[in-house]
């Protein structure tokens, strides 16, 4: 054998340097092969999410979007309450100015309904031509017929009814939904009031983006495969198949399958769309189905309910419930003595010679007529004689105004005309503290009370029923107390008299310093009947 010839090397066998060769080139490919991984995890066209850097939000941001949408919502319920009815017909009209105050604010969306041939009810709101100004509409409520059958109507805030009286033809509907404030961008592109428009345009601009955003990250659902790169096992073949099977890895981590279609932003984002669109709808149909503006003057001075009322006035809510004696105290001669009974019934009432004085504000602001103040030292009024046993099933009310700190009775039963009565309740009183009681006495006393407070100068209705359901009181309209375990007053054998401002309250709950009540009286009534709980409701909505 020469000596510079290497011995022959055996078929299959491979070299150390092969082997080291071979190892590095297989190394290099895995190198490769993560580098395409690599490459293939990162694609951006692949992985929306990583090229857009969405995120799931945090709270503060979750929360932001979540109040958005609620408002959105809010704003479409508002506009699909004033819409909608005009797609069967009804008449919504923004309110303009403010003669219906303060029921009816400027700005508000009022939806007339048609009464399709019916007569207009007193006391309801109608929308009709306004006489005054051709082509426009007024919104005012229908208060009286004058002689010669024309409907006669007022604006609650306005102090004299309309001069122009109009017919029944004119009539396009009676008041029945308030969507508050949802017409002010009409009103304001009708003045020219741009600053405030163009901030509720960013302000809803804004609103619908926030709302827009996703609060859900896309997923990535492609499966991450291992990294195979096949054991080399001396075997030739076997390389050749790991090559194959390297290169189908290889391409399918290139050309993976596709992923699903990410979820969570483009239905929210078109959910947004839609929400936008049906609120801009909806505005836009309530714009166009304001025909006029509904013109008003500008005077304000008291409330009203929007809806139509069962009565318009005190006087008749009080007359609809058959009293057995109603004294308005209206008169104005403190030298006339006798206080007429607007009942029906004639039981004119005496008032003390002394201690009183008229007043021109009554508490019922749509009646005519006055008030009577008494001056918390010898003031009162009574009715002429009860000529049976008191009743167990009756009503006593009352509207006062007052700032007195002693107290007083109200109204009640007593078996004395004039002076301190020894036999006495069935009443209401005022404490001290403003809180108004009514009492009753089966044997031992009974009262039910209100909170205090109720001595702040301003006009309240105080109501006291018995009957077999209990004893209870209201205030302003509203149930305040209750007892139904007492169902019977003071079985007095003689009959008595209704005393008004005055009569004996000693030994009762919170015993007031005063018997005498020091402030402003009107409308006091008693009924044979207890009042339900609408009745009175009704008759505090008269005269408010």
């Amino acid at each position: 054998m020469p000596p510079d010839q290497s011995p022959e090397t055996p078929a299959g066998t491979v070299t150390a340097d092969a082997r080291t060769d071979h190892a590095r080139t297989d190394h290099d490919r895995t190198d490769h092969d993560r580098t395409d991984h690599d490459r293939v995890e990162h694609d951006p066209a692949e992985h929306p999410a990583a090229a857009t850097g969405e995120r799931l939000p945090g709270w503060p941001e979750l929360l932001g979007i979540t109040l958005a949408r609620a408002v959105l919502a809010a704003l479409l319920s508002l506009a699909a309450w004033a819409a909608v009815p005009a797609l069967i017909g009804w008449h919504p009209t923004t309110v303009m100015t403010g003669s219906m105050m303060p029921r009816l604010h400027v700005g508000d969306v009022a939806v007339s309904r048609p009464l399709h041939g019916r007569a207009p009810t007193l006391g309801t709101v109608l929308l009709f031509d306004d006489p005054d100004h051709p082509g426009r509409l007024r919104l005012h409520r229908f208060v009286a017929v004058d002689p010669e059958g024309r409907i006669v109507t007022k604006g609650d805030a306005n102090p004299q009814n309309d001069s122009s009286p109009i017919t029944a033809a004119a009539v396009r509907g009676v008041g029945t939904l308030r969507v508050p404030f949802l017409g002010l961008p009409v009103l304001w592109i009708r003045t020219g009031d741009w600053l405030p428009l163009g901030l509720t345009v960013a302000g809803l601009i804004g609103l619908i983006a926030l709302a827009g955003r996703p609060v859900v990250r896309r997923t990535d659902d492609e499966a991450r495969d291992g990294h195979d790169d096949g054991a080399d096992n001396g075997d030739g073949a076997d390389n050749a198949s790991d090559g194959a099977d390297r290169t189908s890895a290889e391409a399918q981590r290139r050309n993976p399958a596709p992923h699903p279609t990410p979820t969570g932003g483009r239905p929210v984002r078109r959910m947004a769309a839609a929400v936008t669109a049906t609120t801009a709808a909806a505005v836009l149909l309530t714009a166009v189905g304001v025909p006029a503006g509904a013109a008003f003057s500008d005077t304000t001075d008291t409330s009203a309910d929007f809806a139509a009322l069962p009565y318009f006035t005190c006087a008749s809510a009080v007359v609809a419930s058959s009293p057995w004696v109603y004294y308005r105290m209206d008169e104005t001669l403190l030298s006339v003595l006798g206080a007429v009974d607007s009942s029906g019934n004639n039981r004119t009432g005496t008032y003390s010679s002394t201690g009183r004085t008229t007043q021109q504000t009554r508490a019922c602001t749509r009646d005519s007529g006055y008030a009577m103040s008494f001056n918390g030292s010898n003031g009162s009024l009574s009715s002429p004689l009860y000529n049976a046993a008191p009743p167990n099933t009756f009503t006593v009310a009352i509207w006062f105004k007052t700032t007195t700190t002693k107290g007083g009775k109200l109204i009640g039963w007593g078996n004395s005309q004039t002076g301190l009565s020894g036999t006495y309740d069935r009443h209401l009183y005022l404490t001290n503290a403003g809180a108004v009681v009514f009492g009753v006495y089966p044997g031992a006393v009974r009262t039910v009370s209100s909170a205090t407070g109720l001595n702040d100068g301003k006009w309240h209705q105080a109501v006291g029923t018995l009957s077999p359901a209990g004893q209870v009181l209201y205030v302003d309209g509203v149930q305040v107390a209750a007892d139904p375990s007492t169902t019977s007053a003071e079985q007095a054998s003689s009959s008595g008299y209704w005393r008004i401002g005055y009569d004996n309250l000693a030994n009762w709950t919170n015993t007031p310093t005063s018997n005498y009540f020091s402030g402003t009286l009107d409308d006091a009534a008693v009924y044979l009947t207890a009042l339900s709980a609408t009745t009175v409701r009704n008759q505090y909505l008269a005269g408010t």
